[in-house]
């Protein structure tokens, strides 16, 4: 698309008449690893929406309210601290995650401290399901496999 917002992957829609859904947005600049996070976090009681972009996804900002915000450091138009600085600054109630690769610099550390951020994965982002569920509330119940 022209703004770098892609359309909801038709998987992510998940069940009709589901009950108390969390919208969930990911923005990263890499396709395959957009996806790649889509695919780690997909579970029936969650939208998403995915972007290539900051400015696309602060567009996005404007018309509804996520539950979470999933951001990559590295953005082609804004980092992705700055990003969640501004969802801070106008939604203050959404949550953040910012991933960044295995070196963490000293300014995400900051925002973490500063609590413009909620929380920060390192690539690989084996942690980044569990995160997502304790920002969210979500319990723990129907994650856990059922003994046969």
């Amino acid at each position: 698309m022209r703004d770098g917002a892609e359309k909801p992957h038709p998987d992510a829609a998940g069940i009709a008449g589901m009950q108390q859904r969390s919208t969930i947005y990911i923005v990263d600049e890499r396709p395959l690893s957009r996806h790649a996070l889509w695919l780690r976090l997909m579970h029936p009681k969650r939208s998403f929406r995915l972007f290539g972009d900051a400015r696309s996804a602060l567009a996005a900002l404007e018309r509804e309210t996520p539950s979470l915000i999933v951001a990559d450091l590295d953005l082609p138009d804004l980092d992705g601290v700055a990003l969640l600085a501004e969802v801070r600054r106008r939604r203050p109630l959404v949550r953040t995650v910012l991933v960044s690769g295995t070196e963490t610099p000293v300014g995400a550390r900051h925002a973490l401290q500063d609590r413009i951020i909620d929380e920060l994965v390192s690539r690989p982002v084996e942690a980044l399901d569990y995160v997502v569920r304790r920002l969210l509330r979500e319990g723990w119940e129907e994650w856990l496999p059922v003994a046969v």
